[in-house]
């Protein structure tokens, strides 16, 4: 189990709109959104803005 240290660390390169985001779309696809932020956290900044287009158009729908 991480400490709360650790976690801060882990989360920072996402800030609070960009968590919500991602919890309503992990909603809208039924996967944890644990996972999602996993998956986010990995990307560049460049791969970052194309995926928040292609969450933003799946979320007006």
């Amino acid at each position: 189990m991480l400490d709360r240290d650790s976690r801060s660390v882990f989360l920072v390169d996402m800030n609070q709109k960009t968590a919500k985001l991602l919890n309503k779309y992990a909603e809208l696809k039924g996967v944890s959104s644990k996972q999602i932020k996993r998956e986010w956290l990995v990307l560049n900044e460049h791969q970052k803005d194309q995926k928040r287009q292609e969450i933003l158009k799946e979320l007006v729908k």
